[in-house]
């Protein structure tokens, strides 16, 4: 067994082919787009008034008044009809797809497609995303889809088998762009997950417009239009509908999807969460949860009922709700969100990450909630982009216990050994009492352990840390040296075992949080209206579906939807109130579920750092800094504008792989992590370690950077979803019978200037199987 200086691992990591498969653009597009293309990517902002998503200044709103009495069709019920009007272009197996592809660009785009290949939106989320069930790549450029089937090495790309132009609302043209104000109509984000027992694609724009279609019609769309009846004569094509397009008046960023609950969530740079609730035929999906005690004293809010009579009304999913959930003064632009569940798994809040670095915890369903609020912790020592830029939060991930690999060691658990761990404020762990709340862990030595990393980690730590970390790493070196070889178990300091459980905490000593007292006059305290305007009462007679209503739980306040333009916006800009109004709980004093406390944790990650933060006050949070560091080892004298650091590091593209016990976190800086998340029921000198994770790779490669492989660019997304089956049929991924060998996954990382690069990952199941490669 090696020694805890080496660099081997005795655990099971997870697997990277050795295959670096690449596509270049002008494999994709031919040679005649390369000088135009590099123009491109090497150009700063072309575009008037950019305004960065953690910009500091005010919203910058335009006030404009003018009244619109043209129906705005609020939120929309999957089925009801809706705006579908759109440009579809779709690109038939020929030769003349370049010349195709170009007059649709040009058509619909400020920014002329003249170079021969589509323009990418810069800075903003993740903007590729790969169906779970279906062999298709969705990739965002500027306001369309385009949508690939991949294939192995070397076309991985193919032409795009069909583009989708989404139509921009009303309210869009009217609120226009956050980061380009001449063209607004870019997309932030996209995501693909399963909504009810479809699977969907979802995303986000940079005018406020959000929309999603689901990816068996968009299938079934490509398979009718491959047909040869669509080639000549000129067959109507067909065409996918947009279930859902709706608006969250200002730039939009965040996305989530909840399968079970049907929910739609979306992030704002209004500082606040919208979630869109779906009307239900099942009326009872979540009234065990309601406060219902006989007892029913609450105060009266807007629409006449009791707060009470309204949160179940509310929780029957009789209606369509669209969900506002304000941070509060002390919150900002929110690039990601998350759900979590409950006990039965439905969703139950919204996690939350601003750009200041705060975590929010959002309920979504009781009537006089406040946002809980865990701001960035001083002590920590966090990683800046630049001297003068504070902390920021990027990314954010809720992880059940079942996501988490069982580990034996704390090498096993956290990629180093015990004792390069540190305090979170650099220190070493003390032989004495240590807090009992808000505990975290510093791993960054474990970044000495990661095989072929291509950045020199010496030198970015040392250029952001000092020598801290190269001094404990090397003074544990010289003494390991000169031990010998122990078993890993052994390898830890002060190591022994625990109960596999969290912390006792105030939490877990009630059934529930007290509704009695001064508690239940503390809930109540923000419902300042018995009724609201005219208009306002909720008919709640009715067994049937009803109409769609906006909510603001932590008020009570349900104002109807608004039937034109000015309403609409006048709603909108009556956050600032509902910020103003909003008195956040900090985390310590909060009243959390024990089950959230008990069975979750939450990923988060900011400029350059990745977090594992235990729900559990008592729990123990684990940091690892400088993950995905900006760092130019070639010494590039040429570098675009969007590569600086200022601008690149943001690990701001998460995917969790919950078959591998996997997160992928990607950087705008062109490098991914993959990381295991593990658990153990270890304690590494007297502190409870509970969950964890380790850095297993960052890639590319260190020899597939030495070859300069890895563009020069910033990264435009990635993707991850298994390798389809070798007997699926048509467009999925899988046949008839699921196979039992460890499933193989392939990452894409797409790039800036339209090279795609993929990987082959896998876990391996024992230690005599050989990787699959492909």
């Amino acid at each position: 067994m090696a020694s805890e200086g080496s660099v081997q691992q005795s655990y099971e990591p997870i697997h990277v082919g050795p295959s670096f498969h690449i596509q270049t653009a002008e494999n994709r597009f031919g040679a005649h787009v390369l000088d135009d293309l590099k123009a491109f990517v090497l150009e700063g902002p072309n575009f008037n008034g950019m305004i960065d998503p953690d910009d500091e200044d005010d919203d910058g709103e335009d006030d404009d008044e003018d009244e619109d009495d043209d129906d705005w069709d609020g939120i929309a019920d999957p089925e009801w009809p809706n705006e579908w009007d759109m440009a579809f272009d779709e690109l038939p197996q020929s030769q003349s797809q370049p010349q195709q592809l170009q007059q649709d660009h040009n058509e619909t785009s400020p920014d002329a497609n003249h170079q021969g290949f589509p323009r990418l939106a810069r800075t903003r989320n993740n903007l590729t995303a790969l169906s779970q069930r279906f062999n298709l790549y969705f990739a965002a450029y500027q306001d369309k889809i385009y949508v690939y089937q991949p294939r192995k090495t070397p076309q991985i790309l193919p032409p795009p088998s069909i583009i989708i132009h989404p139509k921009r609302t009303k309210v869009a043209r009217l609120i226009g762009g956050r980061i380009d104000k001449a063209f607004g109509h870019q997309m932030n984000h996209i995501i693909v997950g399963n909504l009810g027992n479809f699977e969907v694609v979802f995303f986000a724009y940079d005018d406020g417009d959000v929309g999603a279609y689901y990816t068996h019609d968009i299938a079934r769309c490509i398979l009718a239009n491959s047909e040869p009846r669509h080639g000549v004569g000129g067959a109507r094509l067909a065409v996918p509908k947009q279930f859902f397009h709706e608006n969250v008046g200002i730039s939009a960023w965040g996305l989530a999807i909840h399968e079970k609950s049907r929910l739609l969530a979306v992030s704002s740079n209004r500082y606040e969460v919208t979630v869109f609730a779906f009307a239900m035929t099942s009326t009872n999906w979540m009234q065990n949860s309601s406060d219902d005690t006989g007892v029913d004293d609450s105060p009266k809010v807007w629409s006449g009922q009791t707060a009470l009579e309204l949160e179940k009304h509310f929780k029957s999913r009789t209606r369509t709700w669209r969900i506002v959930l304000p941070l509060g003064p002390l919150g900002h632009n929110i690039p990601n969100i998350a759900f979590c569940d409950d006990e039965e798994g439905n969703a139950s809040e919204v996690v939350a990450v601003d750009i200041r670095g705060n975590t929010w915890i959002l309920d979504i369903w009781k009537i006089g909630s406040f946002p809980i609020q865990y701001p960035p912790t001083a002590n920590r020592g966090q990683t800046r982009a630049l001297a003068n830029q504070p902390y920021t939060g990027w990314d954010v991930l809720v992880l059940p216990e079942s996501s988490f690999k069982q580990t034996a060691s704390v090498r096993e658990l956290l990629g180093l050994p015990g004792r390069e761990v540190l305090l979170g404020n650099g220190s070493r762990i003390p032989s004495g009492p240590i807090p009992e709340t808000d505990l975290w862990l510093d791993t960054t030595c474990s970044l000495f352990y990661v095989k072929e990393m291509a950045p020199s980690i010496e030198f970015v730590l040392r250029h952001r840390h000092g020598t801290l970390y190269q001094k404990i790493h090397a003074e544990e070196a010289r003494k390991s040296a000169h031990e010998p070889a122990v078993e890993e178990d052994d390898d830890d300091t002060d190591m022994s075992d625990a109960d596999d459980t969290p912390h006792a905490s105030t939490h877990e000593c009630e059934s529930a949080p007290s509704e009695h007292g001064a508690e239940k006059e503390k809930r109540w305290a923000a419902i300042r209206k018995t009724h609201g305007p005219p208009g306002s009462a909720i008919n709640d007679s009715s067994k049937e579906v009803q109409l769609s209503r906006i909510i603001v739980p932590s008020f009570g306040e349900t104002p109807p939807l608004a039937t034109n333009l000015g309403k609409c916006i006048e709603f909108f800009s009556s956050s600032v109130t509902r910020q103003a109004n909003t008195k956040p709980v900090q985390f310590l004093e909060a009243e959390l579920r024990p089950h959230m406390v008990r069975n979750f944790s939450i990923l988060r990650t900011t400029c350059t750092d990745i977090e594992l933060q235990p729900v559990d006050p008592r729990g123990t949070g684990i940091v690892c800094k400088s993950v995905l560091a900006h760092h130019n080892h070639h010494l590039r004298r040429v570098e675009p504008w969007d590569l600086n650091r200022q601008m690149s590091e943001r690990v701001s593209m998460l995917i969790h792989v919950p078959e591998l016990n996997l997160v992928v976190a990607g950087a705008l800086n062109g490098r991914v992590a993959l990381l295991t998340l593990t658990k153990t029921a270890k304690r590494l000198d007297g502190v409870a370690l509970r969950r964890g994770f380790r850095v297993d790779w960052v890639l590319p490669r260190l020899a597939e950077e030495e070859k300069k492989k890895r563009p020069w660019c910033t990264l435009h997304g990635i993707a991850m979803s298994p390798v389809p089956e070798p007997k699926a049929d048509g467009l999925n991924l899988y046949g008839r019978e699921r196979r039992t060998s460890p499933v193989v996954y392939r990452l894409i990382l797409h790039y800036m200037n339209h090279t795609i690069v993929t990987y082959d990952i896998m876990r391996r199941a024992g230690e005599a199987e050989e990787l699959l490669i492909f």
